[in-house]
């Protein structure tokens, strides 16, 4: 890849998108495209925000969003913008959502940043580096585990899936999830019904240290092969190559998912 982003450019964006974000924070009646699945005016408004940017400073790009769909997705150069990852946390009044916009070169995901607007918090890309809020957390991802370590996944995750492993937590946001992971906070990110808008800046971070994301099949999740719009609905596992190792036979299908009982 021969283009130079501007980083700095590109983090005014997000703190900009970051802004209409906690305008709306809860002032904000969300919308339902299905079950669980909210939208609202500051996912729209951001992802609007952030399309105009981007388009306006690398023109002939291509683009996906979560809200407005696909534009030139045959380009090279191709934006994968979440404008809130994790929108049901958001109406909720929960803390820990995201933004989060990645850049796939030739369907590879080579630029991710991924900011929780709340806490400041950001984590992105900047050449072979990676950078949490100003630091760099380049080798910060766990390649092994300890009696305290523990995984990040959805908040449904044991109502179809089980898995061998003590301690598991739900924040409401994938991205949040691989930042998390990224640093070395979490262990590893499980999860599933997943898209490219989702995942593509968390690929990004985690590939400069090792990372990979394989479903439980053992397939590596690779863009080049597959549809952009589709769902990745297989559980998969995010993580240093050999935490993912490790944690895949401990992860099982429930024959039988559980339901909500009836009130």
């Amino acid at each position: 890849m021969t283009l130079v982003l501007d980083i700095p450019q590109i983090r005014d964006w997000v703190a900009e998108a970051g802004d209409i974000a906690r305008h709306y924070f809860k002032h904000t009646t969300p919308e339902w495209k299905g079950a669980a699945n909210p939208v609202t005016i500051a996912d729209r408004e951001i992802e609007r925000l952030l399309t105009g940017k981007i388009l306006s400073a690398y023109p002939g790009h291509g683009l996906i969003g979560e809200e407005y769909g696909v534009q030139a997705s045959d380009q090279d150069y191709l934006w994968a913008i979440d404008p809130i990852d994790g929108t049901r946390s958001y109406v909720e009044g929960l803390p820990s959502w995201s933004i989060s916009v990645g850049l796939l070169y030739r369907r590879v995901p080579v630029f991710g940043s991924i900011y929780m607007p709340l806490y400041d918090d950001w984590t992105y890309t900047d050449g072979d580096d990676v950078i949490s809020n100003d630091i760099s957390i380049r080798d910060c991802l766990k390649s092994a585990w300890n009696a305290d370590s523990y995984l990040l996944a959805r908040s449904d995750f044991n109502a179809w899936y089980d898995i061998r492993f003590t301690r598991v937590m739900a924040l409401g946001s994938t991205a949040s999830h691989l930042a998390y992971t990224a640093r070395g906070a979490a262990l590893a990110m499980v999860t599933h019904g997943s898209y490219l808008w989702d995942i593509a800046a968390g690929m990004a971070i985690l590939a400069r240290q090792g990372g990979e994301f394989r479903l439980l099949s053992g397939e590596l999740i690779d863009f080049t092969h597959r549809d952009l719009t589709q769902r990745i609905d297989e559980i998969y596992v995010a993580g240093h190559s050999q935490v993912v190792e490790r944690l895949l036979p401990l992860i099982q299908w429930r024959e039988r998912p559980y339901h909500h009982p009836a009130w």
